[in-house]
């Protein structure tokens, strides 16, 4: 142990003996001279290049070097804009003048006014000549005229409003008139043909107002060509301020015949123009029935309802409206026309019995058409011509129909025959084995009409022989007194006169158990209904109707001076125009006179109406019919309530004219003066309503004629 110590101890010794024995370090010497330089190495690699100095001065231009030889020419730039236009120069000298030239056609007369701009704004389109070339193309000459005559250009260029034409080329045969001119038209998946027009063909001007038209469309190789063909044209002149109307014409010619051509009657036009007012198809261009039958052919179907618009059976259709079996049944009658338009006609009332053939066909059944079984189907449209019968529909009580139309006849003559058209179209009371002999009252006097007493009146009662008819003939008889004549406001009806009046010579007398009113002046009314029934002295549950006696009014003054009738705004003409025999309460009240008597402005339904259908409804007579006949197209449609306590809606009821056309019902100038009652009648909106009460002060004086009234700017007739 002793000995590792020791060794230990020795070294450190050793180790401090150097460290104490070390100096301070001394002054570098001289640097001495460079050894020769050893070879060069390897290249290291280049470093980053450093930024890019600013650019220095640019030098000065060398000499200009020797000129190179020319490129070829570029493109032409474009055009840049044109500067301004400089002075115009003076003129040259005048060159020498040329040869004359031709002398121009005559320019047109205007001095006797039929060829100036100047015409009115009606149009008429007369055809007056018609052929048909070798190759079938027929050419129709026509003019074209406004309402007084005067030429019309048909470019509007010379006159007012230009006219466009439309032309249609048909032959007759068995089955109805055929058209050369069709087209196709779909619905969906459905593809019919039609019937229709051209307007495609050259037109060529004769004279100013003489024009001939060839036709585009050629009569086909097969055409029987000893057939009746006839042309129409349709014409629709537009006025500058948007009035537009229509004509439409036509000729009948026999292409193999040199005779000249035919214009077609017009009766079937006149008497659909007695409801309508002036028939305007499509658009205004078509208004005879001579035209319309060209394109209303078997050949034309509608291809979205499936209905046939041959016209025979559209038109029994569209009359029979809500009447159509079918349409009972629950399936509507509708035409799909121009851009998908809906016509639906299941809510057509004829404002007549469907029955009434003559209406339309006129009184001599001899020149109806025959029975054909599209015609006879259209209106009974749920009886089954064939077998097996389907569900909803009855058999023909003839048994099948026979496959041709023709033998039809046979049994459905015109008239006579087995079951004649016309027979089994006739009323009931028209049946001549009814032996009827007439029956007319006749008002001879009335006597005693002064304020607070009861008149007495004379009267006989006659057949159509003008022999006498007992009273106990009758079943019932009326007479009404009424005043006063300038405006009635009250009325009384003495009823069962044939049961209480006295022999009186020839005739009868019969004092009145109403009384003229104490304070009455001016003038009374005194009217007779009643009737017997049919057949003569059958009871009324045996009665298949009634024979009524006329409705005579008579007048009567309360002083002495003249009687006063009650002044008219219509006829009972008018009214039969679309009505028939108007026969209203029991069909023996058939006269407008006598019906003015009962419907007076103070005259209402309250009698009728029951509490809880509202205030009672004016019955006055001429705002009355104009609610009717305005029916589907007022705000608030009127219910009135009749005999029975019936109520009567007039909602549905459709116009077959213009309602805009007052002259269409309305006889004279009376209704040329305005009133609220006649006005809001028809124009019964809220604002319509408002205007007369504003118009209307409080002692009830109306200023409708301020603006209204004849002359005035906005007169009756001005806006109607």
């Amino acid at each position: 142990m002793r000995d590792r110590y020791s060794m230990g101890a020795i070294a450190l010794a050793c180790c401090a003996a150097l460290l104490a024995c070390e100096g301070p370090a001394g002054p570098m010497g001289a640097t001495g001279d460079a050894g020769p330089a050893g070879p060069q190495g390897d290249p290291g690699p280049a470093g980053e290049a450093g930024p890019q100095g600013e650019e220095g001065p640019q030098g000065d231009p060398g000499e200009r070097g020797p000129e190179g030889a020319p490129g070829e020419d570029g493109d032409e730039g474009e055009q840049g804009p044109a500067g301004e236009e400089g002075p115009q120069g003076e003129a040259g000298p005048e060159g020498p003048a040329g040869p004359p030239g031709e002398d121009g056609e005559d320019g047109r007369d205007g001095s006797d006014g039929r060829s100036g701009f100047y015409t009115d704004p009606d149009l008429v389109v007369t055809p007056t000549a018609v052929g048909l070339d070798g190759m079938g193309h027929a050419t129709v000459v026509f003019t074209l005229s406004d309402g007084v005559g005067r030429p019309l250009d048909v470019d509007g260029l010379f006159t007012r409003g230009p006219v466009d034409l439309a032309f249609t080329l048909a032959a007759a045969t068995e089955d109805g008139w055929h058209s050369y001119i069709v087209r196709e038209a779909a619905a969906g998946d459905v593809v019919v043909e039609q019937a229709t027009s051209e307007s495609d063909g050259a037109l060529e001007m004769l004279a100013f107002g003489e024009y001939a038209y060839t036709y585009e469309t050629a009569a086909p190789d097969d055409a029987s060509l000893d057939a009746v063909h006839r042309v129409s044209i349709g014409a629709r002149r537009t006025q500058d301020d948007g009035f537009r109307v229509g004509h439409s014409a036509s000729l009948d010619f026999v292409p193999t015949d040199d005779g000249p051509p035919i214009v077609p009657d017009d009766a079937l036009t006149d008497r659909c123009n007695q409801c309508h007012q002036g028939i305007e198809g499509h658009g205004g261009r078509w208004t005879g029935l001579d035209a319309c039958v060209t394109c209303h052919t078997r050949q034309t179907t509608d291809p979205e309802s499936g209905n046939t618009v041959q016209m025979a059976v559209m038109l029994h259709k569209i009359h029979q409206g809500a009447g159509l079996p079918s349409v009972q049944a629950g399936e509507p009658y509708r035409i799909i026309g121009y851009r998908g338009s809906v016509h639906d006609y299941s809510d057509v009332h004829l404002p007549r019995p469907a029955s009434d053939c003559q209406a339309c066909h006129g009184p001599d059944a001899v020149a109806w058409p025959g029975a054909t079984d599209s015609a006879c189907a259209a209106c009974h449209d749920r009886t089954a011509f064939f077998a097996p019968t389907p569900p909803g529909y009855v058999a023909h009580p003839g048994g099948v129909r026979p496959p041709d139309d023709a033998n039809c006849v046979v049994c459905h003559p015109k008239s006579g025959g087995l079951s004649g058209v016309a027979d089994v179209h006739r009323a009931p009371t028209l049946d001549p084995a009814l032996g009827r002999v007439g029956l007319r009252f006749v008002i001879d006097g009335v006597e005693g009409a002064a304020p607070g007493a009861a008149p007495t009146v004379r009267f006989r009662v006659l057949d159509d022989a003008d022999d006498p008819v007992a009273l106990d003939a009758l079943d019932s008889l009326e007479i009404t007194l009424a005043g006063p004549t300038g405006g009635i406001t009250w009325s009384h009806t003495t009823r069962d006169v044939h049961l209480s009046a006295e022999v009186d010579g020839a005739g009868h007398v019969i004092e009145l158990d109403g009384m003229v009113p104490a304070d009455a002046t001016g003038s009374v009314a005194v009217g007779m209904a009643g009737y017997r029934y049919l057949p003569y002295g059958a009871e009324r549950a045996a009665s298949i109707g009634r024979e009524n006696g006329g409705n005579p009014v008579v007048y009567a003054a309360l002083d002495d001076g003249p009687a006063d009738p009650v002044p008219q705004a219509t006829s009972d003409a008018r009214c039969d125009a679309c009505h028939g025999d108007v026969a209203a309460h029991g069909t023996f009240r058939t006269a407008l006179p006598y019906c003015q008597l009962c419907h007076h402005r103070e005259a209402t339904d309250a009698a009728r109406r029951p509490p809880e259908a509202g205030p009672p409804a004016s019955v006055d007579l001429g705002p009355m019919v104009h609610r009717i006949h305005a029916g589907a197209t007022l705000a608030t449609p009127v219910v009135y309530y009749g005999f029975g306590n019936t109520a009567h809606d007039f909602g549905e009821v459709h116009y077959p004219g213009d309602l805009a056309r007052c002259d269409g019902c309305h006889t004279g100038d009376r209704w040329t003066r305005p009133s609220t009652a006649a006005c809001v009648s028809c124009h019964d909106a809220d604002a319509a309503r408002a205007h007369a009460a504003l118009e209307t002060s409080a002692e009830g004086v109306e200023a409708c004629a301020v603006c209204h009234g004849p002359d005035r700017e906005y007169a009756v007739e001005a806006v109607h």
